[in-house]
């Protein structure tokens, strides 16, 4: 703040600007200053037919990045075995209909959502962005119909608990207002010339119109409403008036500015999104249509042993008749790594302080089968989310089978949000709940949102990923500190022990993430290979 503002660059105007307004201004800023951000490009792994042969590899784990590297492998004449400490293929990429059974270390609970294709649970992940490129390949290649998915919706609702007298508000009105005041603020302070060193007066006049524009301003750059917002009347036959603004105080009071308006700027979060038609599974479905791999279920790794010419991993025989033991070239590693610190191993003291170095998230969800699509025939909601201050977070609205009787309806998603005023993580206080107090909790915070909420749902599941065996987290991730040093450690072998999945990525909790893990390994095992 003692800064001048006259002396500000580009880049100190922008960080300026995306501290105040978030992203959504900052975009159109750079926009029109000529500026953009363009991710770079990944070339999936190709391996010459043939090279893998006489090559043996085991897979821990079932999940994305063991069935990626199952595929890419097997298809080069890798000979691969897949050992799963469950039952269940596909790791966090877990869809619940009739019939399935989540498991937890102190409870199993049976899906008892009607026998229909479109009411189905996505456990873990639920969306496919568009950048997530071999993702997308894979759907492409194993015929994986995908869908659009509705993760931005602006009629859905932002409810604070100390705004608007808690009252929810529609977010198109809420971003709205949010446009206006912070365009208005700003081509204020560049009509003062407050920012005009060292932009060119070329660059104040793109940004004094793409202000104007941006928060819909009138012509002495006010902010007096918009009908972006809607109408207070009819507006389809008749001329229709805007909606008056919202009191600034009441914007700024509420949280929705610190980053729930921003969400689907975000850059894992925007437009356009898709997913499999039928479930997420159907993902999991495609690849075991195309792997070769032989997958043992039931049989949990309880040693690695690294050799000189091979590695030795043990497992527990599915029929409970002791201990296997299978000998490969190379192991590629899918579980959660501080769990595989705590098995019979010989991996190198720094490469076990870096699997320890691991943070699984306490990621939780709820599920819930509404009688009627209430979000729809009452609110015109048709998909996305609503958010609110409440523990829940989020509730959101299924994209699918739209105008059908029933629907599932995420009645909480909570991730991230830290320790709650006792001190307690909230997520972790959400698994440590009996499995009718979840329910009844999350039913209580969606009345807040939608009157009536708890008579529209007829059945109810639940997840905490924390609890669940062989997991024990959800979206692993990293302390930056750790980054730095354990987890560069662990994007190398520990001479022939790989360890893949998102928690050897930038992007924890995306199967993108996973795939490109296993696609790293891939490469350094082909290479290893034609070298020998």
């Amino acid at each position: 703040m003692d800064e001048n503002p006259n002396s500000w660059t580009r880049r100190q105007f922008l960080t300026r600007l995306g501290l105040v307004g978030g992203a959504a201004p900052l975009y159109h800023a750079m926009g029109a200053l000529g500026l953009s951000v363009i991710p770079g490009a990944h070339a999936a792994p190709t391996l010459p037919a043939g090279s893998g042969k006489g090559k043996r590899v085991v897979i821990v784990g079932a999940g994305i990045a063991g069935l990626t590297s199952a595929y890419e492998l097997g298809k080069a004449g890798y000979q691969c075995t897949i050992l799963e400490a469950t039952h269940h293929i596909g790791g966090r990429n877990r869809t619940a209909r009739r019939g399935d059974k989540l498991i937890e270390v102190d409870s199993v609970q049976t899906c008892e959502f009607d026998d229909d294709p479109n009411l189905y649970f996505n456990c873990g992940p639920a969306r496919l962005s568009y950048h997530h490129t071999e993702i997308m390949k894979y759907c492409r290649q194993f015929e994986v119909q995908l869908e659009p998915y509705v993760n931005d919706n602006r009629n859905a609702f932002l409810h604070s608990s100390t705004a608007y007298g808690g009252k929810p508000q529609r977010a198109q009105d809420v971003l709205t207002d949010q446009r206006g005041y912070i365009s208005e603020l700003l081509a204020k302070a560049i009509n003062k010339n407050a920012l005009d060193q060292p932009l060119t007066s070329e660059d104040r006049d793109r940004m004094l119109g793409m202000l104007k524009s941006f928060g819909d301003l009138d012509k002495d750059f006010g902010y007096k409403g918009s009908t972006r917002a809607g109408f207070i009347d009819d507006g389809i036959l008749g001329a229709g008036h805007a909606k008056p603004p919202m009191p600034l105080a009441d914007l700024l009071k509420s949280d929705f500015w610190y980053f729930k308006t921003q969400f689907s700027y975000l850059w894992d979060q925007s437009p356009s999104m898709m997913q499999p038609t039928g479930g997420m599974d159907m993902i999991v479905k495609g690849f075991l249509r195309n792997i070769k791999a032989q997958i043992i279920r039931n049989a949990p790794v309880v040693g690695i042993v690294n050799g000189e010419k091979d590695v030795r991993v043990r497992y527990k025989d599915p029929s409970g008749k002791g201990e296997q033991e299978i000998v490969a070239d190379y192991c590629i590693n899918n579980a959660p790594g501080f769990l595989m610190a705590g098995i019979d191993h010989n991996f190198s003291p720094d490469y076990v302080s870096a699997l320890k170095a691991i943070k699984p998230g306490s990621l939780f969800k709820i599920a819930f089968q509404a009688k009627r699509r209430f979000w729809e025939e009452d609110y015109q909601i048709y998909g996305g989310i609503s958010w609110t201050d409440q523990d829940i977070l989020q509730i959101w609205y299924p994209p699918h089978g739209i105008n059908r009787k029933k629907g599932i309806v995420i009645g909480a998603y909570i991730f991230g949000l830290g320790p709650s005023p006792d001190g307690v993580d909230i997520g972790d206080k959400w698994s440590r709940m009996k499995l009718d107090e979840r329910l009844k909790n999350a039913i209580i915070a969606g009345e807040k949102i939608h009157p009536g909420y708890g008579q529209m749902m007829e059945k109810g599941l639940s997840v905490a990923w924390n609890k669940v065996p062989h997991m024990f987290g959800c979206a692993f991730d990293w302390e930056e500190e750790d980054r730095k040093t354990h987890y560069v450690r662990l994007q190398k072998p520990e001479k022939r022990h790989y360890l893949v999945g998102d928690q050897m990525s930038y992007l924890p909790g995306w199967q993108e993430g996973a795939i490109r893990s296993a696609h790293a390994v891939i490469e350094d095992i082909h290479k290893r290979t034609t070298a020998a």
